[in-house]
């Protein structure tokens, strides 16, 4: 990911105690993103920074939408995202990242470029079954003609294909 400015925590001229910065993750922000899945969103990110002598306390609180594929039908639909995230910083004589909650920058740090961490955290909050019809059981939200011929080929290919034959033969003998 390209460094941004738009994402840059500068901590060096604050005094200790808690600060807020505020962060609007849009399209522009995916479309930076090499090998990123998600292509287009609006999420609103806000990182309280309570600084202390020998470390810094990240909370971040996500509040938005990503733009998702329905799992069964494949129609597009804005997957809501929130989620809250701690991430503790100290400082070191290099750049490490020991575990998902805990960073070492070097000594001579005087910023910090979140917009990797927001990504990782907005990723970490997308639901790996995306089915909206689910959620508050409404089938109206999947694309109908395609869950047709998708309960079409399932009726058709117990039949005409011997390779679903077979683990349907093994699937009966499981239940008995």
């Amino acid at each position: 990911m390209e460094k941004s400015s738009a994402f840059i925590v500068q901590f060096s001229g604050l005094k200790l105690g808690k600060h807020s910065f505020e962060f609007d993750v849009d399209d522009a922000f995916f479309e930076k993103l090499e090998y990123s899945p998600i292509e287009k969103g609006e999420v609103e990110v806000t990182v309280v920074l309570e600084k202390k002598s020998s470390m810094m306390i990240l909370d971040f609180e996500l509040n938005g939408w990503v733009a998702a594929n329905c799992d069964r039908c494949t129609v597009e639909f804005k997957q809501p995202l929130t989620g809250e995230h701690q991430l503790y910083v100290k400082f070191g004589d290099d750049f490490e990242e020991l575990d998902e909650t805990l960073l070492v920058i070097p000594h001579e740090s005087y910023e910090l470029d979140v917009s990797q961490l927001i990504y990782e955290f907005i990723q970490l909050n997308v639901p790996l079954r995306k089915i909206p019809c689910e959620e508050n059981d409404d089938t109206s939200l999947c694309d109908q003609e395609t869950l047709k011929v998708l309960e079409a080929s399932e009726t058709d290919g117990k039949s005409s294909n011997p390779l679903w034959a077979e683990l349907n033969k093994i699937k009966d003998q499981l239940k008995d």
